[in-house]
């Protein structure tokens, strides 16, 4: 094996550290909690130009949070470490290109009545 070809997976192309990703942080710099189940959804991008300023992974994020999507699925889907997803959104949050979509209030939550008629439709099929 050549040394060249010694940080190259033929599957999975070049290797990258996840910490070359993040630039050596480990933690999100704004100090903001990005749980597991945190949905998250990009920006509108007629309103902030390309993705000339983002790195290809920050440019994978943003193209799979077009539709609402957790941080878990993020990760699943960009075959990243949970913690660098973290870290990337965080970035992209505090940049504005995504936004953290709130969570229900309790007064949010729909009424037992429709969640019982939600059920019987679905015994019905």
């Amino acid at each position: 094996m050549a040394p060249a070809d010694k940080w190259i997976d033929r599957n999975a192309g070049p290797v990258v550290r996840p910490y070359a990703l993040t630039g050596g942080r480990t933690e999100q710099a704004d100090g903001q909690v990005l749980d597991l189940i945190t949905i998250v959804v990009a920006q509108d991008p007629a309103l902030l130009g390309g993705r000339a300023d983002l790195t290809p992974e920050e440019g994978m994020i943003v193209g799979l949070c077009q539709r609402p999507v957790t941080v878990t699925d993020l990760s699943s889907s960009t075959a990243l470490p949970l913690g660098v997803v973290r870290i990337l959104l965080a970035d992209l949050i505090q940049r504005g290109r995504i936004t953290v979509v709130p969570p229900l209030r309790p007064g949010d939550q729909p009424s037992a009545e429709l969640l019982k008629e939600v059920l019987h439709g679905l015994r019905t099929l």
